[in-house]
This record gives C-alpha cells, sequence and structure tokens, in this order.
C-alpha cells in the first residue's frame, strides 16, 4: 500500500489501483499524520491543521470519524493507532512518496555523477502535479506544499549540476524552462538554464536568459542580479582556451577540466531521436516503469526488450520520446529511433529498409551497407556488439517486422510501440509489456491546461471537467480539443463541451486541419483490420452499448459464438476493443461513434437485418434473465435468440450482474426501436426488463425513463393501451423513487387496463403494484381491500408462489394498520410457501416482513435476528433495493437498543446504497446526525 502526497492526495493498494480516501478535510487528515510517519500527533495540532487554526466545536468527532474511515481503508501494512496525545501512523517511510523521495536524494548526494543522475530522475518522478493540491487545509498547502516544492526544485537543480558534468545538459532543458516559468527570478535555476542552453551550443539563448532575468529584477525590486549569476554571465562572455589540436574550436564552459571522449563523441552521432513534444503530461508511473525495465550498466538487470501497446492517439510515442529524451542517459552506445509505420498511410517500413536506417545511424557508409537483408542484420548486430545501446522501435505492424531488428547482445534494449497487442512478442521473445491506458481525469486536465491554458479552464471547471470527460482521456483528443481552445479566444470552454456532447459532430470537433484527427487515427486502426473483423467492427456500430460480449456479437454478426471469437480477438489486438474478461470486451465512446459512422457505409437491408438481430437478441436474453427469478411473471419470450443462443446465467444474482452491465445498451435500444421502425419491439423489451429494474433497485431513474419513453412512442402509434404491464412498470417506478400519488394514478389504469386484458396473472401483479403504493402514500384500509381480493385470485390460480406474495403484502398492510399479530401470522405462512427457495427474491421480502412483525410484537432480539438474516440474503442476491430496506430497519432496531455506532454503520451502508439507487435520503441522514450528536 502507498500514500502519495506528491500531487493529489491518493492512497494506492498493493496492485497500483487508487482506493477511495473522502473529502478535503478527511485527506487533509491524512496527509499530516504520513507527513510525521511513525510519530505522534497531537489531536490539538490536527485539529488546528485540518480546521485552519480556527476549528468548530463538533470538530473532535468529526476528526474521530475521519480516523475510524482511514482506519477501515488501510491493509496490514499500516496502522493508525491512538497514542496520546493524538494518532500515530505507522508504515514503512518508504511507503509514502514525501519519505522515499527524501531517502533517493540522500543517496544521490553521496553517488557519482551518471548513479545521481538516476536517482534524482527516480525522486522528481515521484511528482504527480502540486503537492497536497486537493486536501481541505490552508496551513498544508502554504506550509508544507511550500516545503516540498522548494525540495522538488532543488532537486530540478542538482539533477542539471550533474548532466552538466558529465555533458548531456540537453536532457534537463526543457524542465528548468517550464520551472523557471513559475519561478522566474530564482537565481540559482537562471543561472543554471544559461549554462545549460551555452553546453548546447545556444549561446544567444543562453545570454538572453540572463538579460530577461536582470530586467525583471530591475522592474519589479530595482536591484541587478545576485554575484553568482554575473558571474556565470561573464564567463559566457570569455572566449574559451581551445584545447590542443581543436583548431580554435571552443571548450565546454561547464566542466572545464574534463574533455570530451572519443567515445562519447562516437554516442552523441548515434542520438537519433525526433524531437521532443512539448507540453507532455503525467505518465510518471510509466516512466519509472522503462527506467526500472532498462536495467543500468552498472547492475546488468533489466529486460532486453520492452514492449509499449495501446490504442491510437494514447500517447505512447509521446511517452518514449519523453523517456527518451530524459531518462534514458546512460547508453554509451547511443540512442536510435527507427518510424516503422506499422499504421500511417503509407506501407509499413519492410525490415530491410529499417535495418539500413539503423546502419546508417550507426555511421555505416551507404555503400558499405549489405543489399541482402540478412547481411544487414548480421552487420547491425556486430555494430552493437560491446555497446549498450538503446533501440527504439515505433510504430510496429506485427511480430515479424520486429524480429529482424532486434538485437542479439546483452546490455542493448529495445523498446517496441505499437497500436496492436503482439503477444508472439510476449510469449516468444519474453518482452516486458507496458499496456498503456487513457489518462486519469486529473491528468487529462493538465493537458487540456497546458494546451488550452489553465486561466481559461479555471474559470470554467464544471465545462472544463465536461469536456476531459467527452475525450475519456485520450491525449490526442485532449489536445486537438486544446488547440481548438487556444486558436480561438473567443470561444467559451461551455461552448466546446456543448459541442463534443452532440454525437453527430464530437468527432468532427475533434479534427483540426490536415490529419491529425482522432477519426483519421481511428481509420487507420481500421484499415488493416482482416476482412471478418472489418465487416464485424462495422456491424457492431448498430449496437449503441459500450460492452460487448461473444453473444451479442453473434447476434450481430448472426453467427454462433466459435466463429465470432476469432474477429473479437483481431479487435482486441488492435486495441478498437479491450478484452476485460474472458468473451467480454469494452470500446471507449470515441471508438464506437466511429463504428457508428463505419456502420451507415452497410447496404440499408444489412443494416435492418443487423437491428432486428440485436432486438430479437436482447428480448430473448432479458426474458432469460427474468425467468430464473420470476418464473410466473408475465413476460414475453419470443424464440429467435440468434445462432448463438444467450448467455448461460447460473443463478438470479448472476442474471442482475448481466443486466447491469448491458442496461445502458438496454435502455438505447428501447429508444432507438422508435428510430428503427419498430415501437412493439422496444415495448416488449422494455417490458422484459422491468423485474430486472425492480429486483436490481439501483437504477430507478432510468426505469422510470425507459417505460415513459417506450409508453410515449407507443401513444405515438396509437397501441398505448396495448401495454398494462409497461404502465404498472411505470407505476413501480415512481413508487420506488417516493412518488407514491403519482404511482397511485398510473397504478389504476394499469388495473383497468388488465382487467380488460383477462390475463390473471397480470391482474394479480397490477393489483398487487396498486396496494403497495396505497400503503405507501398513506390509505392501508384501501390496500387491505385491494390485497384481500388479490389473496383470493392467487389460491384461485392454484398457485403457491403468488399467494405467497398476497400473503407478504397483506401482512405489510397489517403493519401500517397497527396489527402486527396478524401480520406475523400471513408472514409466517408466506414463508412456509418459500420454504426452500434461497434464491427466490420473496424469500428475501417475506423475512423482511415477518422481522418487522415480531419487532412489532416486542419480540425485538428475534427481529434483529431475522432482518439480519434478510440482509445476509439480499447480499447474495445482489439485490440492492432488498439489502437498502433491510440495512435501515437494523439500524432502527439498533438504536432502539442504544447501540448508536452498528445504528450508524448500518445507516450509513443503507445511505450509500439509496444514492445509488436514486432513492429519498433525508430521513437517512437525519439519523445519522442523531447517532452522531450533531
Amino acid at each position: 500500500m502507498q500514500i502519495l502526497l506528491l500531487g493529489p492526495v491518493e492512497v494506492r493498494a498493493p496492485d497500483g489501483s487508487a482506493l477511495h480516501v473522502g473529502g478535503a478535510r478527511r485527506r487533509a487528515v491524512l496527509a499530516t499524520l504520513a507527513m510525521d510517519v511513525n510519530r505522534v500527533v497531537s489531536v490539538q495540532r490536527l485539529l488546528d491543521t485540518v480546521w485552519d487554526q480556527a476549528p468548530p466545536p463538533s470538530a473532535r468527532t468529526v476528526l474521530q470519524g475521519h480516523v475510524a474511515s482511514l482506519r477501515g481503508m488501510f491493509d496490514d501494512s499500516v496502522q493508525l493507532i491512538t497514542r496520546e496525545p493524538g494518532y500515530m501512523l505507522q508504515a514503512d517511510p518508504a511507503q509514502i512518496d514525501v519519505h522515499h523521495q527524501r531517502e533517493l536524494l540522500a543517496r544521490a548526494d553521496a553517488a557519482e555523477d551518471r548513479t545521481a543522475v538516476r536517482l534524482l530522475r527516480q525522486a522528481l518522478g515521484c511528482w504527480r502535479g502540486p503537492a497536497l493540491a486537493d486536501c481541505g487545509s490552508t496551513v498544508l498547502r502554504e506550509g508544507s506544499a511550500h516545503r516540498l516544492e522548494s525540495t522538488r526544485l532543488r532537486a530540478l537543480e542538482q539533477l542539471a549540476e550533474r548532466l552538466l558534468r558529465i555533458g548531456h545538459a540537453e536532457l534537463v532543458t526543457a524542465e528548468l524552462a517550464e520551472a523557471l516559468e513559475a519561478h522566474p527570478l530564482r537565481e540559482s535555476l537562471v543561472r543554471l538554464m544559461m549554462l545549460c542552453l551555452h553546453q548546447e551550443g545556444r549561446q544567444a539563448e543562453a545570454l538572453a536568459t540572463y538579460h530577461a532575468l536582470r530586467a525583471r529584477i530591475a522592474e519589479e525590486a530595482g536591484v541587478d542580479p545576485g554575484a553568482d549569476v554575473q558571474a556565470t554571465f561573464a564567463q559566457l562572455l570569455r572566449p574559451a582556451d581551445p584545447p590542443a589540436g581543436s583548431a580554435g574550436r571552443p571548450a565546454r564552459v561547464w566542466p572545464p577540466t574534463v574533455p570530451q571522449q572519443p567515445e562519447q563523441k562516437q554516442c552523441r552521432l548515434a542520438v537519433q531521436l525526433p524531437r521532443e513534444p512539448g507540453g507532455f503530461m503525467g505518465r510518471n508511473h510509466e516512466l519509472a516503469w522503462l527506467s526500472e525495465h532498462c536495467g543500468t550498466p552498472d547492475t546488468g538487470h533489466g529486460d532486453g526488450l520492452l514492449l509499449v501497446t495501446g490504442p491510437a492517439g494514447v500517447g505512447k510515442t509521446a511517452l518514449l520520446l519523453r523517456w527518451a529524451h530524459r531518462f534514458a542517459t546512460d547508453f554509451d552506445g547511443g540512442r536510435l529511433w527507427v518510424d516503422l509505420r506499422g499504421c500511417d498511410e503509407t506501407e509499413p517500413l519492410a525490415p530491410g529498409e529499417a535495418l539500413a536506417c539503423l546502419l546508417r545511424a550507426l555511421g555505416v557508409p551507404e555503400s558499405a551497407i549489405p543489399v541482402a537483408p540478412e547481411e544487414r542484420a548480421a552487420l547491425y548486430r556486430s555494430r552493437l556488439a560491446g555497446r549498450r545501446t538503446l533501440v527504439v522501435l515505433d510504430n510496429a505492424a506485427d511480430a515479424a517486422q520486429v524480429r529482424p531488428l532486434l538485437p542479439a547482445v546483452p546490455g542493448c534494449v529495445t523498446v517496441v510501440t505499437s497500436r496492436r497487442r503482439l503477444c508472439e512478442l510476449v510469449a516468444q521473445e519474453g518482452a516486458a509489456v507496458l499496456p498503456l491506458g487513457v489518462l486519469s481525469a486529473d491528468e487529462g486536465f493538465d493537458v487540456l491546461a497546458r494546451v488550452a491554458g489553465r486561466p481559461r479552464l479555471d474559470a470554467e471547471p464544471a465545462a472544463s471537467r465536461r469536456v476531459v470527460e467527452l475525450c475519456e482521456g485520450l491525449p490526442l483528443a485532449l489536445r486537438i480539443a486544446g488547440a481548438r481552445l487556444a486558436t480561438r479566444p473567443h470561444w467559451t470552454v461551455a461552448g466546446l463541451a456543448g459541442e463534443l456532447a452532440d454525437e453527430c459532430s464530437r468527432l468532427a470537433t475533434l479534427s483540426v486541419q490536415g490529419q491529425l484527427s482522432v477519426e483519421a487515427a481511428l481509420e487507420l486502426s481500421c484499415r488493416t483490420l482482416p476482412e471478418p473483423a472489418a465487416h464485424l467492427f462495422r456491424l457492431l456500430g448498430a449496437y449503441p452499448g459500450r460492452h460487448i460480449d461473444a453473444h451479442t456479437a453473434a447476434a450481430v454478426a448472426a453467427c454462433d459464438v466459435r466463429s465470432v471469437r476469432s474477429a473479437l480477438g483481431a479487435l482486441d489486438s488492435a486495441h478498437l476493443f479491450q478484452e476485460t474478461a474472458p468473451g467480454s470486451y469494452t470500446r471507449h465512446d470515441l471508438v464506437r461513434l466511429y463504428a457508428r459512422q463505419a456502420a451507415e457505409e452497410l447496404e440499408p437491408a444489412v443494416l435492418e437485418a443487423a437491428h432486428e438481430r440485436l432486438l430479437d437478441y436482447y428480448l430473448a436474453a432479458t426474458a432469460a434473465a427474468t425467468a430464473l427469478a420470476r418464473p410466473t411473471a408475465p413476460a414475453h419470450r419470443p424464440a429467435r435468440p440468434g445462432p448463438g443462443g444467450v448467455p448461460p446465467f447460473a443463478d438470479p444474482a448472476h442474471a442482475l450482474t448481466w443486466f447491469r452491465r448491458e442496461e445502458p445498451a438496454i435502455r438505447d435500444l428501447v429508444v432507438l426501436s422508435a428510430d428503427w421502425g419498430r415501437v412493439a419491439h422496444g415495448c416488449r423489451l422494455a417490458e422484459n426488463a422491468g423485474f430486472l429494474y425492480y429486483d436490481d433497485g439501483g437504477r430507478l431513474r432510468e426505469w422510470e425513463q425507459i417505460t415513459g419513453r417506450a409508453l410515449a412512442a407507443a401513444d405515438a402509434e396509437g397501441i398505448g393501451d396495448d401495454w398494462p404491464r409497461l404502465h404498472s412498470d411505470h407505476g413501480a417506478a415512481l413508487h420506488e423513487q417516493g412518488r407514491h400519488a403519482e404511482a397511485v394514478r398510473r397504478h389504476r389504469h394499469a388495473c383497468r387496463l388488465a382487467d380488460r386484458a383477462g390475463e390473471p396473472v397480470l391482474r394479480q401483479l397490477t393489483r398487487n403494484r396498486l396496494a403497495n403504493s396505497l400503503l405507501a402514500a398513506g390509505a392501508p384500509e384501501q390496500a387491505a381491500g385491494e390485497l384481500e381480493s388479490a389473496l383470493a385470485a392467487a389460491r384461485e390460480l392454484d398457485d403457491g408462489r403468488l399467494v405467497a406474495q398476497a400473503l407478504n403484502n397483506l401482512a405489510n398492510a397489517f403493519l401500517e394498520l397497527g396489527r402486527p399479530e396478524p401480520a406475523m401470522n400471513h408472514a409466517k405462512k408466506s414463508l412456509e410457501l418459500l420454504l426452500g427457495r434461497s434464491s427466490d427474491p420473496f424469500l428475501v421480502v417475506t423475512t423482511q416482513t415477518y422481522a418487522e412483525a415480531l419487532y412489532g410484537m416486542g419480540r425485538v432480539d428475534e427481529a434483529l435476528s431475522e432482518s439480519r438474516r434478510a440482509l445476509e440474503l439480499g447480499r447474495t442476491q445482489g439485490n440492492l433495493r432488498v439489502e437498502t430496506y433491510c440495512a435501515d430497519f437494523v439500524g432502527k432496531v439498533l438504536y432502539a437498543q442504544g447501540r448508536r455506532g452498528e445504528a450508524r454503520d448500518n445507516w450509513q451502508r443503507a445511505l450509500d446504497l439509496s444514492r445509488q439507487q436514486g432513492r429519498p435520503v433525508d430521513g437517512l441522514q437525519a439519523r445519522i446526525a442523531a447517532c452522531s450528536g450533531s
């Protein structure tokens, strides 16, 4: 576990995933304790720091809550203990980036130059942005953060000193320039910038740097620069004494006593890196990974072959250029670079041509380069013998293109980038793989700010975050969006966000003149696909979802699951899809939009057939999922799931997990069905999903939306009253959101339609739902009358499960009427009918009703035991609605027993689940506040 303070405050699990810390004050508590790891921090100091010297009366109680939450987040490697007069965070200091950085800097002080450079790079790599950037304490930001920034600047200056000594000042000038933008009057930075520019041969820029400082100091303070800077300026003006035999060539200013060795000169001639792109941000973890895996000359450890993969526009080349320019400083044999053009407008570079490029970079004359590719490879490998060389093979098409270019000698490191996964290089050549993903929201904001200007984004923070979200963390998209803002100063960020929000124009917006566009990058990725994969990609443009499994793909392609897997694998290999689990894929929204455009190129009949297969598949799949938990439900079950069939659901929990993943696509398909001229398909799909929405409980607003849209489309077609179940589902969605009066009106209409339809099971469903809404609306007598009729009808149908449901609902009515004894008897009879149905949602609901009846009878311990059993059953079934209700009830019982801490924990769980489902939370918040005494 790691605690990170050099940037936004974060806690990372051992697998590298970020954990949710909480709000700004909790981050301030964590930062204060971590800065003084293994030392006691007094409560008073914490209060003064977190609340900026003005803690409110409730601060001590709130602080205790923050400490308890932090304890629950840590694993065994970190402990937060109470020790007078406060708290102490116990951990290995290396787990905290501030202390790890200090240890690296201390080691660098005692190391020789090249080792020091590596250590200083590691220390600077700990930074992810302004220290403690998001903690809620001005004391920390203006005190500790300022001191940490001074440490970072000193480390950068030490790095510059060391690189000057070994003759590689060019590796730090860009970072010095960035630092000078923020600290233009820091004379030590100016002095080092002058020396580095001079060592690079940029004499005029070095002198201009001094004059800029002098003018600014004179304007702001009316004084001259300090003695050190003036001495350096005078030194740069003096002509250096040329060494013997140099024909008047000036010697380097730094260090004046160390001549350049012939082999160093040869190394510099073999540096063939393209220019480092400006504005690179983030990727500190990835930069550290590359440095770690390339090894060092002194240790000999490392991997000879590194593979960086990722989708188009994710920044693979930019990452490699940043690392090769600034971090790969110990390759005495040179740093070579070849663009293999694997995804380019032109043909990929043949291995023989690539070898010729590499030989020229190594100083082989054109006349001495062999004609045969095998001879070129042999000469290339012999030239690398005994030299530690970095070879970057950018934009590889496949493993066959790469293999002839791999050095055969130890010490050399080859880094390959590709839009394809190139699994062959991993399996056969032992390549270490760095899959490059999209940027986090904070990193994406930094990239956009670097291009468009941070003040402009800070003026419209919500719109700026929305732009970052719509660019999906893709560096190419973010840079294009930033460029559009930077070149159009009259635009608002909100205006750009609105343009990007329109799916019809998003790809066009993310383009600039020429070939720089997200659409062009995706087109090049698709161009190299085998035809079956390309055809599937176009067909899936008809599918609105981000998540795609093999069954969905098989339905769209009208083939079996086995046949479609090869095409899906090709799309995954090209990073157009990402296989998140065996047979399950996801795609970014920008890829989905590009696929939708590609689908428009299909013949209309082909596209219409794909639409129909999609709807039929989801009708069959939702019916199969519903049938597990609701065997008597009045669901439509079409007989055409397609040759790929439907997913094999193991149990109701598995079915609900599938539904949660697929729900956005199901909702979109209901809306699209009207555009496709298939309104009845959309209504049936909305009905089939109804019980899944109800049992899941996590998407109440979406359930209301999908039923409302389907009914509106049906009304427009003149068939609105043909769907009583859909009207009932709409009422249930309103009921679950606490809109009981609206729900009663909708349920009464559904009952009238069900009576007209004459379907007994449907009539039973609508009557029970009407009664539940009447109970919630404060009309228990009316509800009891409806439920007595529903119970009699269920008994006439001779359906034990429907009888059990009616008995449970009637028990709830008796509870509302203040009659717990008949409520307990009815609930007990319901449980007897459900005996042995451990996966049945009705069992959970009835168990909870029985618990409430026991509580009403004064049998508190039994009530608590039964309710906890219902809670566990709900969790096992994945039923969020029931779990929320049970957790709330358990909290009420515990509170009545005086067990406030346990009550608060249960209510907090119920609150979190309620927010997740879109349920009212005012009552839960009030109960939690009562527990806290605030």
